[in-house]
């Protein structure tokens, strides 16, 4: 892998920086914007016509745009761009959120990922091995029964069951990561293994990834882990040094990586 990656960090409203970002420069954007749902000084909604103007005007014909949300703001972020908008994937966090109200309603365990392109983006599927606690499995029944599957939710007095597949697989809608949570991130956090996971599958190495809501850098750790340069926006001063701080140590520990090994 290339040692010569490049991260561009901006402390700056990504209204003010976007417009400076030369056309067609970005392979892929990944982003998640504030969804304008809570009355947390950070959860300002962005002007969604303006991002578009901007987005598509700095993104490749063949690049990916993908955005993260939850309802109700999936609904706004599609109908705001119908005519880019391709799919859907469902991140399934191990950490549900809504527990104030679980009396009242389900609590949350997933997230949307919005996937919106002009022409067909590169597309590398990453073939991964399900965590056991989200692995389907079946039971064997007797010979007069068809073999069923499910989803082994609780114990049970049945002992007879087995994994329907224990190899790697080609991904489909649903992806299933741990939810991260650290002291002193941003509070809407994303994994760095479902941002490496998006970037592989979205882009190549050596491609410029854009992240105009960057957050505590976690676009930017997992860009500099897949070999890819990174351009990242934020302009929370305190949260804008968290992310340089993990992005210099990503770079570090890419670098002696990097360097040959003594003992090959």
């Amino acid at each position: 892998m290339t040692t010569d990656i490049t991260t561009d960090l901006y402390l700056d409203d990504c209204l003010d920086r976007l417009p400076k970002i030369p056309d067609e420069s970005i392979r892929l954007i990944l982003a998640d914007l504030p969804y304008g749902t809570t009355r947390c000084k950070w959860d300002k909604a962005l002007p969604l016509e303006f991002l578009w103007r901007e987005y598509e005007r700095i993104i490749i014909d063949n690049g990916a745009i993908i955005l993260t949300a939850s309802q109700p703001f999936t609904t706004a972020l599609i109908n705001s761009n119908p005519r880019l908008f391709r799919y859907e994937l469902i991140w399934y966090k191990s950490k549900a959120s809504g527990f104030l109200n679980a009396k009242k309603m389900p609590q949350k365990s997933h997230e949307n990922i919005l996937i919106f392109y002009k022409k067909p983006p590169v597309y590398n599927p990453q073939t991964y091995k399900i965590n056991p606690i989200y692995q389907r499995k079946g039971v064997k029944l007797r010979k007069s029964h068809k073999p069923e599957s499910l989803f082994k939710l609780s114990n049970s007095d049945m002992n007879q069951y087995r994994y329907i597949d224990d190899g790697t697989r080609l991904p489909d809608s649903v992806l299933c990561f741990a939810s991260e949570f650290q002291k002193g991130m941003h509070p809407t956090q994303k994994p760095v293994a479902l941002m490496d996971f998006l970037i592989r599958s979205y882009s190549n190495i050596s491609d410029t990834v854009l992240d105009n809501c960057m957050g505590s850098g976690t676009t930017g750790v997992a860009c500099i882990r897949a070999g890819r340069n990174f351009v990242g926006i934020e302009k929370d001063k305190d949260i804008f040094d968290v992310a340089s701080r993990r992005i210099e140590i990503a770079h570090t520990i890419h670098k002696l990586n990097s360097l040959p090994s003594l003992f090959r």
